[in-house]
């Protein structure tokens, strides 16, 4: 029975990422370090071929796609995007740091959202469907594999409502450019959406490529 691999992917480093700049919807792009750390993984180690790659529109992933995977069709998800900061977006944390809408704002389990921020809850919704919206298009296209590049924060979110089995957010973190495969199978998705745990990509010379091997991301 044909099933669908996803091959999520956290964008390269960016200079926000090394200044400790909260960055939303500001979109920047990849720094040296970031492009530099692209291309030693890409040395280092193998990333699944894929049909298609579906990107966060923000140009730090649209970057880290295009150098992770050429010559692929580039499809942009809006619901992929990282989550609106508001007036925070930009600011480093340590100039936040007295800022009393920003302290109640990052209590665990607050329900205060500050303007202009995007709600949490919202945000998980989003998500979600942006992940279901992905596996739909590989479905109707024809697609068996496929690349998503996005936001830690995007990862974690739908993972937590879509990936089995189930863990939490800080289990499902991961490195720039690096991230996990999942696999789709359609007579299950349809009913409910889960998606399965297989792997973590990119990996090394010692993964095994046996057509028997639950792990192997080539095996279509």
């Amino acid at each position: 029975m044909k099933t669908y691999k996803l091959h999520f992917i956290r964008h390269g480093i960016t200079e926000a990422n090394l200044q400790g700049i909260y960055c939303g919807t500001t979109d920047y792009p990849l720094c040296e370090e970031g492009l530099n750390g692209l291309n030693a993984l890409m040395n280092d180690y193998q990333y699944p071929y894929v049909d298609v790659v579906y990107s966060s529109p923000l140009l730090r992933a649209m970057q880290t796609a295009m150098i992770l995977f050429p010559n692929c069709e580039y499809i942009a998800v809006e619901n992929l995007r990282e989550a609106s900061f508001g007036r925070f977006d930009g600011k480093k944390m340590a100039d936040l740091k007295n800022d009393e809408e920003f302290q109640k704002w990052i209590v665990p389990g607050s329900d205060f959202t500050p303007a202009g921020v995007e709600p949490s809850k919202s945000f998980h919704v989003r998500c979600r469907e942006g992940v279901i919206q992905v596996v739909d298009d590989m479905m109707r296209s024809g697609y068996t594999s496929a690349a998503i590049v996005t936001h830690a924060s995007v990862i974690s979110s739908s993972f937590q409502a879509l990936a089995y089995p189930q863990l939490s957010g800080y289990d499902w973190s991961c490195e720039p450019g690096m991230g996990f495969t999942l696999r789709a199978d359609p007579s299950l998705f349809l009913r409910e959406p889960l998606l399965e745990y297989v792997g973590e990509v990119p990996f090394d010379e010692s993964h095994s490529f046996d057509e028997q091997d639950p792990f192997d991301v080539y095996d279509e």
